[in-house]
């Protein structure tokens, strides 16, 4: 039995629906050829209009009036009525039948071209009712009214053949509906929900079950593979950047030393100056490749504390930043990569802004909005999807003066934020300036969006002009 449910399950769809189509049908036809050579009792129509030929044989036969109303006597006590009317009695009290009793249509079916006969109203008082009237030759008329048909048992052949006609219509769309469904859509499901909680560089090898059918193994297979190519297609990339990047460190520290030992002063402040944003630049690229979010741990901490040391750390170097918001809030998040993405957005509106503020509020189901506030420009509205991509310059004139600005500020808080399970959102502030809108989840919440997040493709790098106060 293992072997035949292995070599059905292993099999490919077209054969799986096939056999769930064909052989039911088979099955239905062989038992009902064996309950058709099993019944050997003519239908009711048949066996009535068989008995009445019979009895109208009989009293042709029959010598004389005693002899005649002996048979049908004998005919009225088997619940076969027959009655013998003469022409003008038949006359008087049969009329045309405007019932629709089938079963005595199909006894009059049954006569055929045999009979002369008729189905017929009868009209006299005491006796009304349909009857199967036969004219005889001699201008008499044989009433007959048969016994109701009786009811069929519930194993009857009849009934048996009609259920099976209704099973052989639906018996093999309910199984292929139950085969869509537990063997062809349950897979597709499962795989989606796999792709959608996948990190491209974390869970198993293979997350996708290649068992099933053969189309659905190859499925399987073929997002498996294509799997090991993106994580060794995005491993290959980081290696490439970091290896990059270290080299290109020996050299700038050999130029950083010359332009020490300038005597020019003008020329060594602008070579420094240089080489401080380039190696700035190769720091941050590698902070963004890291994703440490990905890896670090999920702490209890005290996020107005945090919050307020990010703040404090602003204003010791002379710049407005502060901090709104309950005094105590203990929350579960990845504390590093929260803390950097709550500094770029600091740093970021301190550039083009004088003020910054950051707000805390708790939100309801244990979640919290974390708002950095700023008196700047603001960001046009349909900028405001650019600005998070890599390496996007909101405004390429003041990217060369101000300190940092390549770039990656805002696609590092994304890939946070994102990290958490969050959301990012930037909103128009009042009555001018900008707000970046942060909502953390409840960790316990946050673990499949954080999933989502992680595994989405991060967006290409894009470049180009207009006014913002997010460039970096």
């Amino acid at each position: 039995m293992s072997r035949w449910r292995s070599l059905f399950l292993c099999g490919s769809i077209r054969r799986q629906i096939l056999f769930l189509a064909i052989t039911p049908v088979l099955v239905m036809v062989l038992v009902a050829g064996l309950l058709h050579s099993a019944e050997n009792k003519a239908p009711y129509a048949s066996k009535v209009a068989t008995r009445i030929q019979m009895v109208v044989s009989q009293l042709a036969a029959a010598e004389g009036p005693q002899a005649a109303e002996a048979i049908m006597a004998a005919t009225s006590a088997t619940g076969l009525k027959v009655e013998r009317l003469s022409a003008q009695a038949a006359a008087n009290e049969l009329a045309a039948s405007t019932s629709d009793d089938c079963d005595l249509a199909d006894i009059h079916k049954a006569f055929g071209a045999s009979l002369d006969a008729d189905v017929r109203r009868r009209t006299s008082a005491g006796s009304e009712g349909d009857v199967i009237a036969v004219r005889l030759p001699d201008g008499a008329t044989l009433a007959f009214a048969p016994t109701p048909r009786p009811p069929l048992p519930l194993l009857h052949p009849e009934r048996v053949f009609f259920a099976m006609k209704i099973l052989i219509v639906v018996l093999p769309m309910l199984l292929l509906a139950v085969y869509a469904g537990a063997v062809i859509m349950a897979p597709l499901t499962n795989f989606a929900r796999a792709a959608q909680d996948l990190s491209p560089d974390e869970g198993p090898d293979r997350p996708f079950d290649e068992r099933g059918p053969k189309e659905i193994s190859a499925l399987a297979r073929a997002l498996n593979d294509m799997r090991t190519r993106i994580r060794d297609m995005i491993e290959g990339r980081t290696r490439m950047v970091r290896a990059i990047s270290h080299d290109l460190r020996t050299p700038l520290t050999r130029l950083r030393m010359r332009a020490e030992r300038t005597t020019d002063a003008a020329l060594r402040d602008a070579m420094l100056t240089d080489i401080s944003r380039i190696d700035a630049m190769i720091q941050e690229t590698l902070t963004y490749l890291r994703r440490e979010v990905s890896t670090e741990t999920t702490q209890r901490v005290d996020l107005p504390s945090l919050l307020q040391t990010v703040c404090h750390d602003f204003a010791n170097m002379d710049m407005p930043a502060s901090y709104e918001g309950p005094d105590r809030l203990t929350f579960a998040c990845k504390p590093q990569s929260l803390a950097r993405a709550v500094t770029n957005l600091v740093d970021n509106g301190l550039k083009f802004a004088g003020v910054v503020t950051v707000r805390l509020e708790p939100l309801p189901g244990g979640g919290v909005r974390i708002e950095v506030v700023d008196d700047g420009a603001g960001v046009p509205e349909a900028m405001r999807a650019k600005v998070i991509e890599p390496f996007f310059k909101g405004d390429a004139s003041r990217s060369s003066s101000a300190p940092g600005g390549f770039g990656l500020g805002l696609s590092i808080v994304h890939e946070v934020i994102g990290g958490h399970g969050g959301t990012m959102e930037l909103r128009d502030g009042e009555p001018h300036g900008l707000v970046v809108r942060l909502d953390l989840p409840d960790a316990s919440a946050a673990t499949s969006a954080a999933r989502r997040s992680v595994a989405a493709p991060r967006p290409e790098p894009a470049r180009g002009p207009a006014t913002s106060n997010a460039a970096g």
